[in-house]
């Protein structure tokens, strides 16, 4: 949720932004994930070390704010837009602008109390709100502009009086402003209903909104979605024109795919990124790279730290994990590539294996290039396949076999090369 604020505030022009964090674990986490996720903002974080309420919060940022005016947002709103931010920047000389809208359900939103001229009085969080301010429609965005000057001195009063009174808010700055005729509020049009998310319901609500504004800017900058309702798209996702996404896909994560590329239907993608003109259908890749010109069969899986070269053919139910894979490989169904470097114009048959585990580490297994491994071939690593060495079908390969050699049996054995065999021939 907090991703999303940052790239809305980000997105309106604004270039530096202060996070404030639970201290120990809880604030690392939130750390960590804003670190990697933060659009193009200059990030910085500080500490609120105990929970005291937005004032507080808010002062706890004030060591790393420089700026003569505060743009000061919740974090619970993920579906603020640049837009929204925008229209609270405008030009003024108020010390105080709040957001503020009209919802049909304001659930446990703060509420905005007009007096009988309809002008601004103040906001009153829903707990400490009257049965008769609760049925207020007009509610409190969660996201304000101040002038400094004005809100630091004004916060440090509110957090000291609140030692004898209760939680301090940040909203509890808004009279003050009001009474000094310097408050003004913006309300504006929020077609999704509220921006906040508070419940599980909220969540899901959410989600559904983000899918469609998702979509809808993939749509119109020429990404080919055959059905807007069942395709699922991350935000941290970058499609190119011209790309193909078919019914049932999954696109998580910073997932990248590039022009002409059809992903499904039925495929979950994960941190994958794939190059020019590939094809991947019913399939899982998480934390690869696909070049361009690969195929991916149904029900196969590429887990994470693949490296995939160009016009790469993989069949079905075909596994791939921390694999190195050279151009024109071709990789048949019901195989199982691991911790395995590949070279360039290998065939691996169907049902082949790199037996990786020794029952205590992993070990790789090293292809040579233009190699032939025949079908259901178990490669016990650590073991190196020369350069158009091939093995027979069922042959279980627990030494190395040169360039050029040939390996067959249960274990296997060197046997003649088809070329040696040709020149014996030719000699007698």
């Amino acid at each position: 949720m907090a991703a999303h604020v940052l790239h809305a505030i980000a997105g309106a022009g604004i270039s530096q932004a202060v996070v404030v964090i639970p201290p120990g674990e809880r604030g690392d986490l939130v750390r960590e994930g804003l670190t990697h996720d933060s659009g193009c903002l200059n990030l910085r974080f500080a500490v609120q070390q105990d929970p005291n309420g937005t004032a507080d919060a808010v002062l706890a940022a004030r060591p790393e704010v420089q700026t003569s005016h505060l743009f000061v947002v919740n974090g619970d709103l993920p579906l603020i837009t640049s837009e929204h931010v925008r229209m609270l920047m405008c030009p003024s000389d108020a010390e105080a602008v709040i957001s503020t809208t009209c919802v049909d359900n304001p659930a446990k939103m703060g509420r905005i109390i007009r007096d009988e001229r309809n002008d601004l009085r103040g906001i009153v969080e829903w707990r400490d709100a009257s049965p008769t301010e609760r049925n207020t429609r007009e509610v409190n965005l969660g996201f304000y502009v101040f002038k400094a000057d004005f809100l630091w001195p004004t916060l440090e009063r509110i957090v000291s009086d609140s030692k004898s009174s209760g939680e301090p808010y940040v909203t509890d700055a808004v009279p003050e402003a009001v009474s000094r005729g310097t408050a003004v509020a913006v309300q504006m049009e929020t077609p999704d209903g509220r921006l906040n998310v508070e419940t599980p319901a909220d969540v899901a609500d959410a989600e559904v909104v983000m899918r469609r504004r998702i979509i809808d800017e993939l749509l119109e900058s020429g990404v080919h979605i055959r059905d807007r309702h069942a395709a699922w798209i991350d935000a941290g996702a970058s499609i190119e024109a011209g790309a193909i996404i078919e019914p049932g896909s999954h696109l998580r994560g910073a997932t990248t795919i590039r022009v002409g590329s059809r992903v499904g239907p039925n495929a979950i993608l994960e941190d994958a990124h794939l190059g020019q003109r590939c094809t991947v259908e019913s399939c899982t890749i998480r934390g690869s790279t696909l070049r361009d010109d690969v195929e991916v069969g149904p029900y196969s899986t590429i887990r994470p730290g693949c490296e995939i070269d160009s016009h790469v053919h993989i069949g079905t139910h075909a596994e791939l994990k921390e694999a190195r894979i050279g151009e024109h490989v071709q990789i048949g169904h019901f195989s199982y590539v691991g911790d395995a470097v590949v070279g360039a114009r290998t065939n691996i048959g169907a049902g082949a294996i790199t037996c990786n585990f020794d029952g205590q580490s992993k070990q790789r297994t090293v292809i040579g290039e233009d190699a032939f491994i025949g079908s259901d071939t178990m490669l016990i690593a650590p073991v190196r396949i020369g350069d158009r060495a091939r093995t027979g079908a069922g042959a279980v390969v627990t030494r190395d076999i040169p360039d050029d050699g040939n390996a067959v049996g249960h274990p296997a054995r060197l046997t003649p090369t088809r070329r040696s065999r040709q020149g014996e021939e030719r000699g007698s």
